[in-house]
């Protein structure tokens, strides 16, 4: 008889948990997730360590001394094409053709080891020539270069592999993915600098780092936002540490990686597959306490009209908006009844599991 009870107990408990699945419901969106090699991600010397991670460079002093980065010799890479660190212009024709070199005479400092663990210092933000409007008629650079074209070839795929995840054909619930090596890659980005222990040093260390998309996925996500703690929970002077927002992936992780140090890009990504179009934004989540996702975006490209990329190119955008971390929850997991969110607003997002 208790053996009896107990299976009826079991079987209960697995009955409501089937049921519960199917009765969540999942306000997504659609990402197009970007995971970069790591092979040439980090350059390390006996005197300091650059990683690019997370879409920001951070850099690492192991002298007791001060070291200096020039900004006048840094240059992002986008492509395979260089702008100077400082330039608004990431059209490839026109920065040739104009051969700019920035003039600003700047440096930035990176503290000396104090031999305890020495914090990575941040350099800069690398996401500048990936967040845009795509088209398959008119390239954003004047001429389609053979990562556009590979992009916009392999979207193509992608979104017709999504589709056939919606019975209807009409929304993109279906996960899909591509491995590419370096020749077949849709976007690479890096970095080129140069480091001296003297501002007027004559003998400047160059250093130069890249990373390419080696998986690429379009697949549906959704943004799981920390508890926010009330008042009352805020009192005294204890320790509260804010937790990350999660953005789940409805996919298999392509490889193990380190959460703080995610090698993988999540684009919120918006198609008009009839115009032939797309657009890749952040999914940076804005903390409710600080600016909104419009101000923070605004205030990220009005700096572009003042001095390059200026303020936004050096401000670690964590300042504004939740750490962030990607969780990869597996392609065949139960999201449930899923409904596409039309709002970009991430921090609208209210998906608890």
């Amino acid at each position: 008889m208790k053996k009896l009870i107990s299976l009826l107990v079991l079987l209960s408990m697995v009955s409501s948990i089937a049921y519960a699945g199917k009765d969540l419901k999942t306000n997504y969106r659609t990402a197009l997730v970007l995971a970069y090699s790591p092979t040439n991600s980090v350059y390390e010397d006996e005197n300091v360590k650059f990683e690019i991670y997370n879409e920001q460079l951070w850099a690492t002093n192991k002298t007791n001394k001060t070291i200096f980065i020039d900004l006048s010799q840094c240059f992002l890479v986008n492509n395979g094409s260089s702008y100077p660190m400082f330039e608004k212009e990431t059209n490839e024709k026109k920065a040739s053709k104009k051969k700019f070199s920035s003039s600003i005479d700047e440096f930035i400092s990176i503290a000396p080891s104090t031999g305890s663990k020495q914090n990575e210092t941040f350099i800069c933000n690398l996401g500048r020539g990936l967040y845009h409007k795509y088209s398959s008629t008119e390239s954003y650079s004047e001429n389609f270069s053979e990562y556009e074209e590979r992009m916009l070839t392999l979207i193509n795929e992608l979104v017709n592999e999504s589709l056939e995840g919606d019975p209807k054909g009409k929304e993109y619930l279906g996960t899909a993915y591509r491995h590419l090596t370096e020749d077949e890659s849709i976007h690479n980005l890096g970095v080129s600098l140069s480091y001296a222990f003297n501002k007027r040093s004559d003998e400047w260390n160059p250093v130069v780092l890249s990373t390419w998309v080696s998986d690429v996925y379009l697949a549906p996500f959704y943004v799981e936002l920390p508890t926010e703690l009330s008042k009352k929970e805020k009192r005294g002077f204890g320790v509260k540490k804010t937790e990350a927002a999660k953005i789940h992936i409805k996919a298999d992780t392509p490889f193990e990686f380190d959460e703080d140090k995610s090698p993988v890009i999540v684009c919120d990504w918006k198609g008009d597959f009839k115009k032939g179009t797309f657009e890749l934004s952040h999914t940076w989540v804005p903390k409710k306490s600080g600016m909104g996702f419009g101000k923070l975006l605004f205030a990220s490209f009005a700096t572009l009209a003042t001095g390059g990329l200026g303020a936004a190119l050096f401000t670690n955008i964590e300042d504004t908006a939740y750490k962030k971390a990607v969780i990869f929850d597996g392609s065949e997991d139960d999201w449930g009844k899923m409904s596409y969110m039309t709002n970009t607003d991430l921090s609208k997002f209210d998906n608890k599991r």
